[in-house]
């Protein structure tokens, strides 16, 4: 039965990777989440989905991390309160600068460190909201959240 069930859910799997493939992508943030649920799955964790609310968080945050790259909004504040008064009982972030804005680099550069790891692959998490904006230095700046309930 175990069997059944583990097939059954790589069919599952294997139709939301191809349903979420950069080929149907509409963005970045579908790359992102493409990408990332690569990952999820291939560790044997459960798929995350983009959410809006958590989207306009990262946006926030790609923004703020042009002004001060630290896991602490610029004014002092912890990450989390970007989420305003949202109860989240997980909630993590990864943060990035590239030259370039390409989404498989990224995850890929996320996944070579264990923090950021352990964020993308963290099982307790089922939304993730991505952004990336460009800095007026050129840059690319990135913010992925994750939350769990």
């Amino acid at each position: 039965m175990k069997a059944v069930q583990r097939v059954m859910f790589l069919l599952v799997m294997a139709v939301v990777l191809v349903a979420a493939s950069p080929v149907y992508a509409s963005g970045i943030q579908s790359e992102v989440l493409y990408y990332v649920n690569i990952e999820r799955i291939a560790a044997g964790v459960q798929p995350v989905v983009l959410d809006e609310r958590m989207g306009q968080g990262a946006a926030i945050r790609a923004s703020e991390a042009q002004v001060s790259f630290a896991h602490l909004r610029p004014d002092g504040r912890g990450v989390k309160s970007v989420m305003g008064n949202d109860s989240l009982s997980w909630f993590g972030e990864n943060l990035a600068v590239s030259e370039v804005k390409d989404a498989r680099r990224i995850v890929k550069a996320w996944m070579g460190s264990p923090t950021h790891r352990a964020n993308i692959l963290g099982r307790h998490y089922v939304r993730m909201g991505v952004e990336c904006v460009r800095g007026a230095d050129g840059h690319y700046y990135w913010s992925q959240l994750f939350a769990g309930e």
